[in-house]
């Protein structure tokens, strides 16, 4: 049986906000000591699916980041699966496409409801070495 360590945030779907989520998974990531390619991987894939407008759903915004042994899961919601249906469906030609831009960064991608709502689930593979666990002084 693995165990998973997770962390919640609650932001303001405002975009001076979207620093802060930045903030905790670049946290997270130097707290697993992830490279910087898997640290810039999770940023990118998070800020592009914040950064859309059309894909945010009520006043404020939900990252869950969940760290098992092999792998970091980002999951990103509410959302309003509309607009990010179509857009994970598609595959542009003349630029990047969201599910492209996804595709390369992350492993897995799901839109998944829960809660009431759409949620966007991202799953980042990388060999961890977790750090060990900190010793209460006596």
């Amino acid at each position: 049986m693995t165990t998973a360590d997770s962390i919640t945030l609650s932001i303001p779907q405002e975009k001076p906000f979207h620093g802060v989520a930045r903030l905790v998974v670049g946290g997270l990531a130097a707290r697993l000591d992830f490279s910087y390619e898997h640290l810039e991987d999770l940023q990118i894939a998070l800020e592009s699916v914040l950064e859309r407008d059309g894909y945010l759903a009520g006043p404020a915004v939900t990252v869950r980041l969940l760290v098992e042994n092999d792998s970091v899961g980002v999951t990103i919601g509410p959302l309003d699966p509309t607009e990010l249906r179509e857009d994970l469906a598609r595959d542009s030609d003349d630029g990047i496409s969201l599910h492209r831009l996804l595709s390369t960064l992350v492993e897995d991608v799901r839109l998944e409801e829960a809660d009431g709502g759409h949620w966007l689930r991202l799953e980042k593979r990388v060999p961890m070495a977790r750090p060990a666990p900190r010793r209460e002084e006596a």
